[in-house]
Order: C-alpha cells, then sequence, then structure tokens
C-alpha cells in the first residue's frame, strides 16, 4: 500500500514540475518578446519552437 502511494506522490510531484517549468517558459517568453527579441532568440532563449513562440507573440498583439 505503501508504494501505491510514494508512486502516485512521485507522479503527482513529476506532473507540477513539469506544469511549473513550462509555465515558466511561457512567462520568459513574453518578457524576452516584450523587450523586442526576435522569435528565432527567445525560441533559442526559452527551448521553445518557433511555432510557439510566434503563437505566443500573436496572443500578446
Amino acid at each position: 500500500m505503501k508504494d501505491i502511494r510514494e508512486e502516485s506522490l512521485a507522479e503527482g510531484e513529476a506532473i507540477g514540475f513539469a506544469k511549473g517549468e513550462a509555465e515558466e517558459k511561457l512567462a520568459t517568453a513574453k518578457r524576452l518578446l516584450s523587450i523586442g527579441l526576435s522569435v528565432q532568440d527567445v525560441a533559442k532563449g526559452t527551448s521553445l519552437s518557433v511555432e510557439q513562440v510566434e503563437k505566443i507573440k500573436a496572443e500578446l498583439a
């Protein structure tokens, strides 16, 4: 029983970490775009795809 609970906790932590990391990349991309960096530079700096950054840029417009 303890193993299942520990596995569930570890899985929840991994999901939470991944979600937080994705939210931070999004926030960073928005900041970098707002200071005038190019879509390509933002993609390189955040490890997001160019397409993802273009979508974020369109949402900011």
